[in-house]
């Protein structure tokens, strides 16, 4: 297990580069801190400084080359690596710019405060796809591996599934008794996830849409949820300050990590799908081994 401590706040969201080689953070410092994975001894590689509140999702682009930026200060920036700066940003996301995520092919959906979710194809998109999706925010989306559909989760308890191309709605996954905050699309098995403040992962059908578990083992909100790349496996963090690994399609719990750190926040998983990282209401990350076998 690996430990990163240079945020001095609670770490809201976490993001690996396509390689594997560099992870990105944020939190209610309004800062996005990148590490280089292969030497975080001397601390974060880079300081990206420019939101006015707290950074709620970072991403990296496919050609690993740029950042994105989710921040409640309403605007989505665009960070080069190369030159350490901002490049461009989006602004008018009401309510805050809550969530995002890139497709393969390099689109980028946000999700905001005031329920919708604007598809761009660029910093320059002067036409988004604008989906009205939600009544309250938009606290996860994921696209499916092919690009053509979006995934949604809000604080409305709903979550929802999304043409990419056009807004049309092509499904409804009810299910949550209270705020959805995650949502995740795996990889390569045909499955979604969800979890929420009423303590339960609920494993769907990606094509059918009906659901094929509900995993229960969190007590309290679970913050994030996100497959593996064998798209088995998944990994979930919550208040209860566990990180728990399971096998969605068996439906149990694999492994329980606890580090007594209080409330996790941010998560992500290694593109190899080895590792892990959480990220700390009291502003650490942890970086944990996952058992192949486990998965």
């Amino acid at each position: 297990m690996r430990l990163l401590s240079k945020h001095r706040e609670p770490v809201r969201c976490l993001a690996y580069s396509p390689d594997g080689r560099r992870l990105a953070s944020g939190g209610d410092g309004n800062v996005v801190l990148v590490w280089s994975l292969d030497d975080t001894a001397a601390g974060p590689e880079l300081r990206l400084e420019g939101h006015a509140d707290w950074v709620r999702a970072v991403a990296f682009s496919p050609d690993r080359r740029r950042i994105a930026s989710a921040s409640w200060d309403d605007t989505v920036r665009f960070w080069s690596i190369a030159r350490k700066s901002q490049t461009s940003r989006l602004s008018g996301f009401a309510g805050g710019a809550w969530s995002l995520a890139y497709s393969a092919d390099g689109a980028l959906a946000v999700g905001s405060g005031d329920g919708t979710v604007r598809v761009v194809r660029s910093a320059e998109d002067r036409n988004p796809l604008m989906i009205r999706a939600h009544r309250m925010p938009v606290s996860a989306v994921a696209f499916t591996p092919d690009g053509k559909s979006l995934l949604t989760a809000s604080h409305d308890r709903g979550v929802a599934l999304w043409s990419a191309s056009w807004g049309e709605r092509l499904a409804a996954l009810a299910g949550h008794a209270d705020w959805a905050r995650a949502a995740d699309v795996s990889p390569a098995s045909g499955l979604l996830a969800s979890a929420g403040d009423d303590g339960k992962i609920i494993v769907w059908h990606a094509e059918k849409h009906h659901a094929l578990a509900t995993l229960e083992g969190h007590a309290g909100p679970i913050s994030r949820v996100a497959f593996c790349p064998d798209g088995r496996g998944l990994v979930s963090v919550g208040w209860d300050g566990t990180a728990r690994l399971w096998d969605a399609r068996a439906g149990r719990q694999s492994s329980a990590y606890d580090w007594g750190a209080g409330r996790l926040l941010s998560l992500a998983v290694a593109p190899d799908g080895m590792t892990a990282a959480a990220g700390a209401e009291d502003g650490r990350i942890f970086l944990w081994d996952l058992d192949p076998a486990d998965g």
